[in-house]
This record gives C-alpha cells, sequence and structure tokens, in this order.
C-alpha cells in the first residue's frame, strides 16, 4: 500500500487503528496499522500491534515476523513476552527462550517472562534449569499455581516424584480446582509406587472435568499397575469417545491390551498412536513387545530399536530389545550386551553393594560375590557360569534363594573351599567384587555355540535319593513327574497376567491319564496342587513333605520324564539331565529361543508351544501321542537315579 493509496496521515492511521481493535474489528485494526507501518518505516508501534493482532487471530507466523520488526526498531517488554508465547505455540522454545531472556533484561523480576522462560526450558527438555527459574519466580510468587504445578511437571521429568507431588499439591491448595495438577498428581503418584493414591488423585480430576479426555487417559497406568486391565482400557476408550484423535490415549490403551495378551489390538492402538507422532517412544515400545508375543520378531527388532535410538538413556526399549535379539538366538551377545539395561529400569531391584561390579577383568586370586537377582528358574539356568568363574582362579560366593541353598551346595566341577553358598538374607562375607548372575553371560561373551552346556551340572545327596524311593510307587510302569502351574503372584499384576498364559488346570491334563502303563506324581506347590483334591486322574503326591529344591531334586531323580509348564522344575529337571518336556505358551519366553523343539541351554528338554495363543488343545495331544511311544519303550527303571 502506498502513502498516497491511503487518505490519512500516520498519526490518524495509528489512532484508526487503535479505535478499530477496540471496537472488535481486528480486519480494520490490520488495515489502518499496516497503512501506518508504511507511512513511519522506522516506528515500532504499528509493527508490535500487529504482531500481538495477528498472533491473537491465530496467524502465528506472520505475527512473529511483525514483532521481530517490532523489535528489531525497539526493545519492548510486552513485545518480548509475546514473541516468546507465539514461538512456543509454534513448537520453537529455543528461540522462545531467548525472547524470555530479553524480557527478562527489561524486567528482571517478572512474573509472565520468568514463567515462559520455565516453559520454554521444559519444552528443551532442560528440565533442572526450568525447575530453577520455577523456583525462583515462586519465591516472589508463591500464589503462582501454574507455577507450582509445571515446577511439579519439570521435577517428575527428573524421576524427582516425591518432590513433583509436593509441588502438585501445593497447587492444588491455591487453586482447588486445577485440573492439570490433579492429573499430573495422578501420574507423579503412580511414578512413585503409590498407585492407590494415584487413581484417587486421577478419579478428582474426573470427578472435576468429566468431559476432559487427558484426566481418563492419565488414570490407565496406575489402573494397569493395580492389577485393573479392564478398566484401565475402559478409561481409554472413555478418553476416546472424547478425543477420537488422541494419541497418548492410544498408547496407553495399547499397553493395557498387551498386558492382557491382546496383541493384535494391541499393535493395531499402537499404530494408530504412531501414525499422529511416528517417533513416539512408547507406542515403539508397546508395538515392539506385542509383535514380540505374536512371534514377529524381525519387526519387534526394528520397532524397538527405533525406539532405543530416540531415547538411548531410556532403559526400557533397550531391555525390551534385548529380549526380542535373544530370542533369535544369533543376536544373542547384543542381546545379553543390552541385557544389561535391566538393572536400570524402575521395577529392578536396587541393591547397593560396598564392592564393585565384576566385569570381566582377571580374577584370579580375588574372591567373587554371585548373586541370585529374578525368579528361582533364573538361579537354576545361570548358576552354572559359577563353575567358569571359579576356573578364572576366583574364591565364590554364591548367594541364593533359601530354598535353593542345599541344592546348589552340590554343585560339581568346583574344587572344595572355592564356593562357598549363602542364602539370601544371612550375613555377606568378605568378597572383592560381585556380579549377578544374569550378568553372568555378557561377561562370558555367550553366544548359540559357546552356551556352558555340561550337563548334570547338580549332583543329588544319595541319602536324599535313597529317602525319596521310598515315597516313590515301585514297579517297572515310568514315573512321570507332573507340574501344571507356576507362581501366580497376584500381587504383581504383570506377573499375574503372564502366569495366566503359562499355567494351565490339572484338568486340561486329562487325556494324559489315558496313556497305559504310567504313573504320575505331582511335582506341583504352592494354591494349584489344591485341584489334587479331585484329580482327574490317579496322581502319587509327595510334595507335602518337600522342604526345598534339594529334596525336590532327590525326588526327579527317582522318576524317568518330568512335564512341566514354564518353571522352576522344568529347570531343575533340566540342570539334572532328566528328560523334561515343557509346555510353553504362544508369546515363550526369550530363553527358548523360536521354532525349536528342543533347547542349547538343556540338552534334554523337548519343547511343546502353543500354536496360537492360549490353545493348549494340541499341545496336550502331541504330549498324549508322545507320552504313549514313551511308555512303550519300558524306561530302564535301574537309570532313574543316575
Amino acid at each position: 500500500m502506498t502513502i498516497d493509496a491511503h487518505p490519512l496521515s500516520a498519526d490518524d492511521a495509528l489512532s484508526a487503528g487503535i479505535a478499530a481493535y477496540q471496537a472488535g474489528d481486528r480486519t480494520a485494526a490490520v488495515r489502518h496499522f499496516t497503512a501506518a507501518a508504511a507511512l513511519m518505516p522506522q516506528a515500532p508501534e504499528p509493527r508490535l500491534l500487529l504482531g500481538h493482532i495477528h498472533r491473537e487471530i491465530g496467524d502465528l507466523a506472520r505475527a512473529v515476523e511483525w514483532l521481530r520488526a517490532g523489535l528489531a526498531r525497539r526493545a519492548d517488554y510486552d513485545g518480548e513476552v509475546g514473541l516468546g508465547a507465539t514461538l512456543m505455540a509454534l513448537g520453537r522454545p529455543a528461540e522462545a527462550e531467548r525472547a524470555f531472556r530479553a524480557a527478562l533484561a527489561l524486567r528482571p523480576d517478572d512474573a509472565d517472562a520468568s514463567f515462559g522462560l520455565g516453559n520454554a526450558l521444559y519444552e528443551s527438555r532442560r528440565f533442572a534449569e526450568a525447575t530453577e527459574v520455577y523456583q525462583r519466580l515462586l519465591t516472589h510468587r508463591p500464589d503462582f499455581a501454574d507455577a507450582w504445578s509445571n515446577c511439579g511437571n519439570a521435577l517428575q521429568a527428573q524421576g524427582r516424584f516425591e518432590a513433583s507431588i509436593r509441588y502438585y499439591h501445593e497447587a492444588i491448595a491455591r487453586v482447588p480446582d486445577h485440573l492439570q495438577a490433579y492429573s499430573n498428581l495422578c501420574g507423579a503418584l503412580f511414578h512413585a509406587g503409590r498407585s492407590e493414591e494415584a487413581v484417587a488423585a486421577g478419579a478428582a480430576a474426573i470427578a472435576k472435568a468429566p468431559s476432559w479426555p487427558i484426566a481418563y487417559s492419565n488414570l490407565a497406568a496406575p489402573l494397569r499397575a493395580l492389577g485393573r486391565f479392564d478398566d484401565a482400557i475402559n478409561v481409554c476408550f472413555k478418553a476416546l469417545q472424547l478425543k477420537p484423535d488422541y494419541a497418548e490415549a492410544y498408547v496407553n490403551l495399547g499397553a493395557a491390551l498387551f498386558e492382557t495378551g491382546q496383541f493384535d489390538n494391541a499393535i493395531a492402538a499402537s499404530s494408530i498412536a504412531l501414525q499422529c507422532h511416528p517417533d513416539d517412544v512408547p507406542a515403539l515400545c508397546n508395538r515392539g513387545v506385542s509383535l514380540y508375543g505374536l512371534g514377529r520378531i524381525e519387526e519387534a527388532i526394528s520397532d524397538l530399536r527405533r525406539a532405543s535410538e530416540l531415547e538411548p538413556a531410556n532403559p526400557e526399549p533397550a531391555f525390551n530389545l534385548a529380549l526380542a535379539l535373544l530370542m533369535t538366538g544369533t543376536e544373542m551377545r547384543e542381546g545379553f550386551a543390552l541385557y544389561e539395561r535391566r538393572l536400570e529400569r524402575a521395577e529392578a531391584p536396587k541393591r547397593v553393594l560396598p564392592k564393585p561390579r565384576w566385569r570381566g577383568e582377571d580374577i584370579a586370586g580375588r574372591t567373587i560375590l554371585l548373586h541370585a537377582e529374578q525368579g528361582l528358574g533364573d538361579t537354576l539356568q545361570f548358576v552354572r557360569y559359577a563353575a567358569l568363574v571359579a576356573a578364572r582362579g576366583a574364591k565364590v560366593i554364591l548367594e541364593v534363594q533359601p530354598p535353593l541353598k542345599r541344592l546348589c551346595a552340590s554343585l560339581p566341577g568346583i574344587l572344595p573351599g572355592d564356593i562357598e553358598v549363602i542364602a539370601g538374607g544371612e550375613a555377606l562375607p568378605a568378597f572383592d567384587v560381585h556380579c549377578p548372575l544374569l550378568s553372568l553371560p555378557f561377561v562370558f561373551g555367550t553366544d548359540l555355540a559357546t552356551i556352558p552346556a555340561t550337563i548334570p551340572y547338580f549332583a543329588p545327596d544319595s541319602a536324599l535319593i535313597s529317602h525319596w524311593a521310598t515315597r516313590l510307587p515301585a514297579g517297572p510302569a515310568p514315573r512321570v513327574g507332573l507340574v501344571w502351574a507356576g507362581d501366580s503372584r497376584p500381587d504383581q499384576p504383570k506377573c499375574f497376567q503372564i502366569d495366566r498364559r503359562r499355567s494351565l488346570p490339572l484338568a486340561a491334563l486329562a487325556p494324559l491319564g489315558a496313556v497305559p502303563g504310567v504313573t504320575f506324581v505331582s511335582l506341583q506347590k504352592g494354591p494349584p496342587a489344591g485341584q489334587l483334591a479331585d484329580p482327574p486322574f490317579a496322581i502319587v503326591n509327595p510334595m507335602p513333605e518337600v522342604v526345598d529344591f534339594a529334596d525336590t531334586a532327590a525326588l526327579i531323580a527317582g522318576l524317568d520324564l518330568v512335564i512341566s509348564v514354564d518353571t522352576s522344575v522344568a529347570h531343575l529337571a533340566g540342570a539334572l539331565g532328566k528328560p523334561v518336556w515343557l509346555l510353553s505358551r504362544f508369546d515363550g519366553c526369550w530363553r527358548w529361543l523360536r521354532e525349536r523343539r528342543d533347547s542349547p541351554w538343556y540338552p534334554t528338554l523337548r519343547l511343546y508351544r502353543q500354536p496360537h495363543q492360549g490353545d493348549w488343545a494340541p499341545v496336550i495331544s502331541a504330549l498324549t501321542a508322545d507320552l504313549a511311544t514313551f511308555a512303550g519303550q519300558a524306561p530302564d527303571v535301574t537309570a532313574r537315579a543316575a
């Protein structure tokens, strides 16, 4: 627009623009201010005003241009704050930070500029710096509820959950209906392990804003932690009813569906989230582990590797990538290296020992503590490495779960005095270095060709073998031990869900009882043993007298075959060199690899895999046929205790 084309002078155009703006006519205001800017090339006012108006009408790119043009002509606090807010809305926090700092140079203690700077630092993932800015602001403005809430967010992002909880409560104390504080308090309480309180906070947010989708989505995580998976799925669906394109709700839905074994649906939900945000790490993880559950390992590796690359400091994608790589059998070295990230996970036991971790350096003449870390089956599988450590000239202290102490004292291949077995909870002897048992495959560079599989590596006590032989039926009929269920661990919802997929009722094994010439012996412990009160076929049950795994090992020595779901007894039978037939759920553990009927860890183990999720019928059918063949071969009963 040329000067001659406008009938007003520069001052008149500026005044007309202000009048139009005050009257609510943004179009006329833009026209008049644009004319004033043309008439006054060096004047900041029309340019700054144009910037503010374009921000109001949502033309953010033009707002940035006009605000920068005005600020180039004069330092202006409101212009810098407006520019910072506009850049934040455009997702450009680094540029916004510079604008807010320029505003603070003009007004050092201003609340709005400080708040904006804290937000810009937070969006740049500089959480500690954001925390300092918010805290400094709150010393001047303790009534600033949003600053309390956002500081809570910054603290939560640093893993300082208890501190963040205090800040959310401060925000709520000042604004009782502060929805963001309530909703984020739900997340902080969940991460602090206070899931019951988290659900209460999430429910309070929903009660205050029943149409707010974020409140429903945030409630999903603590519900999952409490094992309320159906409720978690329902709140995600409610969030999606309110906001059908809500990516985070799809992420949470995918996680809940995965944990209930609905892998196909979990993949679908995670894929929708990834259409919105292709680099969303939780969505990539959810889809990756669900693909793993369906046996689509290469696809799982692709998603989990991408997630790990996006967040290298996050142990979750790296840990799950490790499981997928280990499942292949061909990428075990990388898999065991990444498996070390398990120790960084929030749910990992945080044990602090006074000596350094052993990582494979020369250990001759030194004392090492090898300590159990996970379940009984894990200890039974990886305790085989103790002999390899001792062979390097070390004195080994082996700390295991109390039920394994007597059994592990029978580890062969170690000279007397080179190993000492203690139970967890007992006083630790002096040692120089330590190593978790499940880190030993990494230390030894284990791959498929170098798995130490010298079997047996337990030698049950001969007196115990003789004792338990008297508890077993005499005669030539093959004695077959049975385990049909694992430890359900109802206090650990995720483990409980996995156990539901690996365990089955004793009645499901009824076809085995129809095989002639077989004596069945229960090796089942725990609540599932109660099913023996009304067994579907004759089963001898010596287990009430069994004290620990030394007894179980001696009992297995008198059997010809063990049939078990994926539990510690299967590991024990394999370590004793007994034939063991393992019933594996469809989404089986990484250690059983894929598409194999044998196991490189246990040469006497045979795998029977579900062909489809939850489908045990073909497994039972194959077991029954093979058991009939086994029984017809009349095993040499004199070899039972070998």
